[in-house]
């Protein structure tokens, strides 16, 4: 994994999508993969997940107003702890590369297991990696329930990513169902127990954790004490799978229904790490507002404007 700077893809976007050219870059080596802002604990992460939107023209118009807010921004130049990613489509992804200014992240939605082979339809991690692409999101709900995808299959993705020195973004939540029932202890972990299979300490630092309570997406975001709850669950378990340090560092996002509006609230949970962002992210501005809300970039911005008097 490393900030997008590092390797350029050397690609002309025009103002159609039948002309973009790339060259074939040479694989990034380990040691320009570690992501030291990763590495941060105290680091905020903030994903845009797409999902099935955007075309050519709206990833262009997307990122036009986009660059803009996050180039002319100060506070975030002075942060240095901030990790911003966009999740595109699958045929969006390179466009993305393109256009999207230096130290915003390209995430792939979803990314097979095998380096290649017959697989019609898939796009292996690999392929993604080819591209400066380092992270991933594996194990969405969605992708669970519409292909079938079994925790066998999330495992083998997970593993796929960070022995390659890439970065899962592991979504895990319970249903409606569950939590009514009592099941959210169990659920998570038997999710993270299979999902981490064969994963060792180190490489689940380089894991983002995503708790997305499959009743809260598109509807209306759990509550501050549901949230601090379970992720503190979440760390609990981690910290069984393996230790304390690692349950204490690694970086678990919330996702569910979250937007402008009430993310500075959530981020109040000290517990939470940032957010994987679905139908407000397709909003540069909502997104962008969402990145200002955190607790750290309020208090960089005091800062910053005390010295600036």
């Amino acid at each position: 994994m490393e900030d997008q700077k590092e390797i350029k893809v050397e690609q002309t976007i025009t103002e159609t999508p039948e002309t973009p050219k790339t060259s074939k870059q040479k694989k990034p080596t380990k040691k320009q993969l570690v992501s030291e802002l990763l590495a941060k604990s105290n680091s905020k992460v903030f994903i845009a997940n797409w999902k099935m939107n955007n075309k050519f023209a709206d990833i262009k118009a997307y990122f036009k107003k986009f660059n803009k807010l996050i180039g002319s921004d100060k506070t975030l130049k002075t942060m240095g702890n901030v990790l911003i990613g966009v999740a595109p489509t699958a045929i969006g992804l390179l466009p993305v590369v393109g256009m999207a200014r230096k130290g915003i992240l390209t995430v792939a939605q979803n990314v097979y297991h095998k380096e290649n082979g017959s697989y019609t339809g898939c796009i292996s991690y690999d392929q993604v990696h080819e591209y400066n692409i380092n992270y991933a999101i594996v194990g969405h709900y969605e992708t669970r329930t519409i292909f079938n995808l079994k925790e066998a299959d999330v495992n083998e993705v997970v593993k796929s990513l960070v022995n390659n020195q890439m970065t899962p973004i592991l979504c895990i939540g319970e249903t409606a169902e569950e939590k009514d029932n009592g099941l959210t202890q169990k659920v998570l972990s038997k999710q993270l127990l299979n999902d981490l299979k064969d994963v060792s300490a180190n490489q689940a630092l380089n894991v983002i954790i995503a708790y997305e309570p499959i009743w809260a997406i598109g509807k209306s975001p759990a509550t501050n004490d549901e949230i601090d709850k379970n992720i503190k669950m979440i760390r609990e378990i981690i910290g069984s799978i393996y230790d304390s340090e690692t349950a204490k560092n690694i970086h678990i996002l919330y996702g569910g229904s979250v937007d402008e509006n009430n993310a500075a609230e959530i981020l109040t949970v000290r517990s939470v790490d940032g957010f994987l962002v679905g139908r407000a992210g397709l909003d540069p501005l909502a997104f962008y507002k969402i990145i200002k809300s955190s607790p750290e970039y309020i208090e960089s911005e005091k800062i910053l404007k005390s010295k600036n008097k």
